[in-house]
């Protein structure tokens, strides 16, 4: 089977690309298996995440339509995906090395911290306390000095409404570190700079269509 992953820094519309792919290309969506968004605020609000065993049972039955395609588009998320309950994904989708194409998604800086906002951006006052509870209980698992005084920043910065502030340290301090920690150790294939959803998907779709065509693989 034929591993094409989608690399990227949280925020940048991978998985809404992947959405867009599913209604022609064989997917398997490691954050849908999971529900969880895959980023350490993944679990917010209105998602409750899936059990190891849910989330075993989703991945094979997709890997298994993915077997008889001889293909599918992953959204690549490590070796875990979650908050502070994570689940662990299973081989080949955990291991870089399984991957045979590799498309990186960029977007301009403040789209980004645009989308982070419309993602995580509370509601009201219950979904604020949900958000700093959940720095809050970050930082209790946490190790590095550094680390800590990141979280207290953000803490503060969410007490104060100061949410654009907050979403930019959240990035730099958080996000950037762990997509740099993978990204770095892939070839780019393909590399998208992402401000139009609907244009990237078809841009990434006829670049699927010559790797699939290369293999003699249908659609």
């Amino acid at each position: 089977m034929m591993i094409i992953g989608l690399f990227g820094k949280t925020g940048c519309g991978k998985t809404e690309i992947l959405n867009e792919l599913k209604k022609k290309y064989s997917v398997v969506d490691i954050e849908g298996c999971a529900n969880n968004k895959g980023s350490i605020l993944g679990d917010l609000y209105d998602l409750s995440s899936s059990t190891q065993e849910q989330f075993d049972l989703c991945i094979e039955k997709q890997k298994k339509i993915a077997e008889d395609a001889g293909y599918c588009i992953v959204e690549f998320e490590g070796r875990r995906i979650g908050g502070r309950d994570k689940v662990t994904i299973p081989e080949p989708f955990s291991d870089l090395k399984c991957y045979n194409y590799n498309i990186v998604v960029n977007c301009p800086y403040e789209c980004q911290i645009k989308r982070l906002l419309n993602w995580y951006l509370p509601k009201n006052e219950i979904e604020k306390e949900i958000l700093i509870d959940k720095f809050i209980d970050l930082k209790s698992a946490l190790s590095k000095p550094e680390k800590i005084e990141l979280m207290d920043e953000i803490v503060d910065l969410l007490k104060k409404d100061e949410y654009y502030n907050a979403a930019t340290l959240i990035e730099e301090g958080l996000y950037s570190e762990h997509y740099l920690r993978h990204i770095m150790k892939v070839k780019h294939d393909l590399e998208i700079n992402n401000e139009d959803i609907l244009k990237s998907a078809e841009e990434i779709s006829k670049y699927i269509d010559e790797i699939l065509k290369k293999h003699g693989i249908k659609i």
